[in-house]
């Protein structure tokens, strides 16, 4: 192609380059945004693996739809009451056990397992605070 008389490109080659680049520049924004905030599968559901459980979920189950906790949630609950029921003085899981009940608001439940760690160490200061919480939440 012969330079015009400018001594630039042509102008039809102005918009092939423009389109590249903008869609070059696009992918690139879309993969830096995707990989910022964690988005993983497609939107028709494609199976996710739960990091902590080793096994293989749905994204956007009926679970998720209907209100109840996510599936790596329901995971990690299992996994803290099969600890504690190895380990029934685990006061480290009974606390973690209460303050999962806490974090969703289920104040009642969260209790007993803070009252529980408590009495399997009574200097553990996280289920303190937590009974604090939680009892101070069911008064509100």
């Amino acid at each position: 192609m012969p330079p015009n008389e400018s001594g630039g490109l042509p102008p039809r080659v102005y918009l092939p380059i423009f389109v590249v680049t903008a869609a070059v520049f696009l992918c690139i924004m879309a993969y830096l945004v995707a990989d910022g905030f964690g988005v993983t599968g497609s939107v028709f559901g494609k199976a996710v693996t739960a990091r902590s459980a080793g096994e293989t979920l749905q994204q956007g189950s009926q679970n998720d739809v209907e209100g109840g906790p996510p599936a790596p949630v329901v995971a990690e609950l299992r996994k803290l009451r099969e600890r504690i029921a190895a380990h029934p003085s685990d006061d480290v899981a009974l606390e973690q056990l209460g303050d999962m009940y806490l974090a969703s608001d289920h104040f009642e439940q969260a209790i007993p397992f803070y009252e529980r760690a408590l009495r399997a160490n009574p200097r553990n200061v996280a289920a303190q605070e937590g009974l604090t919480q939680a009892r101070q939440a069911l008064r509100q």
